[in-house]
This record gives C-alpha cells, structure tokens and sequence, in this order.
C-alpha cells in the first residue's frame, strides 16, 4: 500500500459516481471492495457525499446524480479528475483544444475548486485543483483506484486534446499483443487510451479498482446484480482486469496486478 498525500499537476487525483440510486450503489461498492462510507451533506438538502474509505483512508465518492441530470439518457459515470494548478487556466486550454466545459470552473467550499470537461470525442473528465482535499490517499491496495483507460472511437483527437490540456505525452505500445496508448507525466505512466472502443460504452473513462483476484470478484458483482462488458482479460506478466457495470449501469473496471 502506497499513502499519498499530494498529486502533482497532471496525475489523477480523485474518482467519484453520480447516479440515480445512490444508497443501492453504495450497497453493491461496500459488498464488492468492503469499502466504508463517510457521509458528508451536499447544501442545504437531505443529500449526501458519500467519502468511501480504504483502510481509513480516502478512495473515491459516491453521490446522487443532480435533479437536472436525472431525466437525460447518459448513464450514471465515474468521473476522474486530474490535479492542475488552475481549474480556470485548464478551462481555458480544454476549450481552445477543442473541448466543452460542462460545469464550472466552481468552489466546492474550501476544499477546492474544480470544473467537468468534455473532450472532443464525448467522454468527461473532471479537473480538481486542490485546497484542503487534495484525492484519495491511498494506492495500491484492495479497494483502491488503480488505473484509468479512455474509451474512444477517436483516439487521435483525444490524444491531441490530453496532451495539449495537461501535458501528457503519448506513446504507442502493445499491450498482450494489441496496440495501446500510454499517456504519461514525465516519464510515469499515468492512464491508457484503447485504439478501439468497448462496443457497448459511449466514450468515458473507465476507473478500475484493484483486487486480489479478478475472476472471483466478476463472479462476486454478478451475484451482487452487477453485469459483465469484457470478462477476465489477461496481459501477460502485468494484470488481469475485466470491465463491469453496477445495477445502475455506471461502468468501471477491476485490475489485479501480477506480482
């Protein structure tokens, strides 16, 4: 297990779930990750930002979708956010590369201040620029974030949008046999880019959470009402992942590293 305490520009900071039952997911993540929930009130009504914990430390969030969001047909989604020094500055680059700001840039108290994006492709990121909450605390571990991968029919003017937005560079490589995109900060490899779309996604970013065993955990999540995108996929030497939907239809992936 690795404690974080700081992210620097560029590197995802944070991930959290907007949808429309968020009492039910909150549920089906505590019974897959054995997460543990921290509720912090949104405003001034019933609705709560559920901080959900690993180990005691932060890991993501979990909250109900805005009343005006309900009655579109986008599914609920994870959404990551990348650290930046400026949400207004990263705003500005987003839409000149090309991208929409969908949300803010806006205050969340003093926590930070933070915007969502929309690439030119149609998937949204989030932006985060930290005050008191600078993201999860923690990585690997059971339970934690672990990785990102951008699912898109368009890899290149998503990559020329990344890139430009917050300085990633991009490399061409394979991964068990198939091509893919490494995005890195520096020389780190921060989040991946598939050059071929998950046929039943729109394009978004898909978080996974790391796991001890990736095909038991498919078999946990569909006992739990989850359903199965992509089984157990091997990359030889790196990790198994499979990519899941919860009983809302948000997706995300799990990963198991091979040690």
């Amino acid at each position: 297990m690795k404690l974080i305490k700081k992210y620097a520009p560029g590197e995802f900071c944070w991930t959290d779930l907007g949808t429309t039952n968020a009492d039910a997911a909150k549920k089906f993540y505590q019974s897959l990750f054995g997460w543990k929930a921290k509720d912090v009130p949104m405003g001034t009504g019933d609705a709560k930002y559920s901080m959900m914990r690993v180990r005691g430390r932060d890991a993501c969030a979990i909250y109900p979708r805005p009343s005006e969001q309900r009655g579109t047909k986008s599914p609920p989604a994870w959404i990551p956010y990348v650290s930046v020094a400026s949400a207004n500055a990263t705003a500005k680059k987003a839409k000149a590369a090309g991208g929409k700001v969908c949300i803010g840039p806006m205050d969340f108290m003093d926590e930070g201040r933070g915007a969502i994006l929309q690439d030119p492709t149609g998937a949204t990121v989030g932006i985060w620029q930290a005050r008191k909450h600078h993201g999860a605390g923690l990585d690997d571990a059971p339970g934690a974030v672990s990785w990102h991968d951008l699912s898109t029919s368009r890899p290149k003017p998503a990559g020329t949008f990344y890139t430009k937005v917050f300085g990633w560079t991009l490399d061409e490589m394979a991964a068990g046999g198939n091509k893919y995109y490494l995005f890195k900060v520096g020389k780190k490899g921060e989040c991946g880019m598939w050059p071929e779309p998950m046929k039943k996604l729109p394009p978004c970013w898909v978080t996974y959470f790391q796991v001890e065993n990736c095909a038991k955990t498919v078999v946990k999540a569909k006992r739990l009402g989850g359903r199965v995108l992509m089984g157990t996929t091997l990359v030889p030497q790196m990790v198994r992942f499979a990519v899941l939907k919860d009983p809302q239809g948000a997706a995300f992936g799990i990963l198991a590293p091979i040690r």
